[in-house]
This record gives C-alpha cells, sequence and structure tokens, in this order.
C-alpha cells in the first residue's frame, strides 16, 4: 500500500480517469397554460385540469474525467482545492400516461451529461474528501402525445422540445490513491436541469398550442479510476 508522510503532497497533480455508475432520472411533466394562439391564457391547458404526469429513468452510466489538484498544508492539515470537466453516457427514458385521459402521453430521453466543476477537499494521507460542484450539460429531449380527441382533451397533439440542455451540478466523494501514480475512487452526484419545455401547434384544434413543462433532475453514484501524472 502506497502509505507517503501525512505532509507529503501526494494530491498535487493532474489526471485523466474513467468511471461507471448508477444513475436515475425524475422528470415532472406539468400541463402548463398555453401562450401562442387564440387559446393563449391561464385558463387553458390540454386536459383542463393542470395535471402533472411523473416519470421516473433509470439504467447504468459509463464515462471519462480529466482534472488538476492542488494541495495546500496549513496548520498541520492538508486541504486540496482542484477542478475536473466529465463526460458520460447514460441513454435513459420514460414515458408517462396521464391519469385523467388515457391516450395523453409525456416523454424524455437524456443521452449524455457532462460537467465542470470544482472539487475541495481534506486529504489524510492516502484517503481524499471532497465536495463538488459546478455546471452541468445534458442532450435532453421532451415530448407530449395525444392521439384522440375525447373529453376532458381538446383534440390531437404531437409536441417537443429540448436539445442541449445547461444546469447545475453537485455532490461529493472519496478517493483512494493506492499506488504513487493511480486512484480509485467512489462519487455521487446530484443535477438539476430546470424545465425543459414540449409545445408547439395541436393538429386538431387549430389555434392550440399545448404546452407541458418537464422539471428534469438526475442522481448519480459511480466508481472511478485515475491515472495521476
Amino acid at each position: 500500500m502506497f502509505a507517503p508522510s501525512a505532509t507529503a503532497p501526494i494530491w498535487s497533480g493532474c489526471y485523466v480517469g474513467a468511471n461507471t455508475g448508477y444513475g436515475r432520472v425524475n422528470a415532472d411533466a406539468i400541463d402548463s397554460p398555453f401562450r401562442e394562439g387564440p387559446f393563449a391564457g391561464p385558463s387553458n391547458v390540454w386536459n383542463q385540469l393542470n395535471e402533472t404526469i411523473g416519470m421516473d429513468g433509470n439504467g447504468l452510466t459509463g464515462g471519462v474525467e480529466a482534472g488538476c489538484d492542488r494541495q495546500f498544508d496549513i496548520g498541520g492539515n492538508a486541504f486540496v482545492l482542484g477542478g475536473v470537466i466529465d463526460f458520460s453516457l447514460m441513454n435513459f427514458g420514460e414515458t408517462g400516461t396521464s391519469a385523467s385521459a388515457a391516450d395523453t402521453h409525456t416523454s424524455f430521453d437524456l443521452d449524455w451529461a457532462a460537467s465542470a466543476r470544482l472539487r475541495a477537499g481534506v486529504a489524510a494521507s492516502d484517503m481524499l474528501f471532497y465536495v463538488t460542484g459546478g455546471v452541468a450539460f445534458a442532450d435532453i429531449n421532451v415530448r407530449a402525445y395525444d392521439r384522440s380527441a375525447l373529453p376532458p382533451t381538446p383534440g390531437v397533439m404531437d409536441v417537443s422540445g429540448g436539445g442541449t440542455e445547461t444546469g447545475w451540478v453537485a455532490g461529493g466523494g472519496v478517493e483512494w490513491r493506492f499506488k504513487p501514480n493511480w486512484s480509485v475512487g467512489l462519487e455521487y452526484l446530484h443535477y438539476d436541469f430546470g424545465t425543459v419545455t414540449a409545445t408547439g401547434a395541436a393538429i386538431d384544434p387549430v389555434g392550440a398550442f399545448p404546452r407541458y413543462e418537464n422539471d428534469i433532475n438526475a442522481d448519480v453514484i459511480r466508481i472511478g479510476l485515475k491515472w495521476r501524472m
């Protein structure tokens, strides 16, 4: 086992690495008032009940990362400050169904996520405990569709939205430097991408613009291996 002295600046330097883990995405599609066309107004929503359709997707993640750290020894304690960028494939998706109109559906897909983060922690010899946070990016697509014109829905629709979305990410982890140039770590990250809206012109009635606002967040726990230069 790699066991340098407690004051050795072993956490200073740059690294590259890979990680794999498990994630879960929560999306709440909120049936929101129309904002365009002759039906625009606070009283007009698609199924007339201002409903929220909940969706959850989960699965494995895998990605790469790179960063740099700097160790500062203050009063006999080792503090570490650094920055990291990462990219992960996720491929999460789910479809939800309205509780009041069975032919009204919403869906989301999250194909990848990336982040640029700061991290700060305390080192104890070959162990590092840290918190992290920064800006996050993801490829997110949302959709709402209804192929019937039966009450309580007013007609037929198929609307979508999304693309590369920006949000924030925060979390923490622990890392063990088991060799001079190698470390392994366990990390938890929470992503929040705010609201991603599916909207557009309804097929029927003409002039209606359905709007479903999707609140999307994700939680990921992963293990990573880093090569330290």
